[in-house]
């Protein structure tokens, strides 16, 4: 097992004697996979993605699942949950704004968060955008599209339903139902991206209700 690697499992939401809030167990041994026992994770719960840090409780280790992301995915303690997960490198502390978000990184993560953001925002004039649930966030008549530095890629998510309309095309890069990765030693396919958050437009403005993130 690698850092680079994407780590999927099927869980139960805990809660933990002493501690508030909810939380998942980590069903590997984090320290031999990862060479310490603190790691930053981009992770996603039923596809809704959160950062977050793997801490340690005992001898296992539990990554919190916050009460937002428990409201998105409509589950609390003793449901089950999929899980995915890959090590990122540290995100801005306390970052209020995009321009926050991406000023924290340099080099090929902050040029690509750069395109990419200008990219989202040309596809539509009534596009916002917002930190939530630790990252870049665009919403239009609810979420549209979110993206994340990792170590190695830039994690892209697009909801479940544009990957699988995309999965021929996505088929070069790793993903899940949720989360896609590009990695920074490969180019950006940005005309793909654009269809992607073209469809997911599509799919707000014509066939869902607004929601709030």
């Amino acid at each position: 097992m690698g850092s680079k690697q994407l780590y999927k499992f099927d869980t139960q939401i805990l809660k933990l004697p002493g501690r508030t809030g909810a939380f998942v167990e980590i069903p590997f041994d984090v320290k031999a996979t990862f060479g310490k026992s603190r790691v930053l994770v981009s992770a996603t719960f039923d596809d809704v993605p959160q950062e977050g840090q793997l801490v340690q409780e005992g001898a296992a280790h539990f990554l919190s699942i916050r009460q937002d992301s428990r409201r998105a995915i409509d589950k609390q303690t003793g449901d089950s949950v999929r899980v995915t997960l890959e090590e990122r490198t540290a995100a801005p502390k306390n970052a209020g704004t995009v321009d926050d978000y991406i000023a924290a990184y340099d080099g090929e993560a902050r040029a690509r968060m750069e395109t990419l953001r200008t990219l989202i925002l040309s596809c539509d004039p009534n596009i916002q955008e917002k930190i939530s649930w630790d990252m870049p966030a665009f919403v239009l008549n609810g979420p549209l599209v979110y993206f994340a530095a990792a170590k190695k890629h830039l994690g892209f998510y697009p909801m479940p339903k544009a990957i699988e309309a995309y999965s021929d095309q996505l088929a070069p890069y790793k993903h899940s139902k949720g989360a896609i990765q590009f990695p920074y030693d490969k180019p950006m396919p940005y005309d793909l991206i654009r269809e992607m958050v073209l469809f997911r437009i599509k799919a707000n403005t014509q066939d869902s209700p607004p929601i709030s993130i």
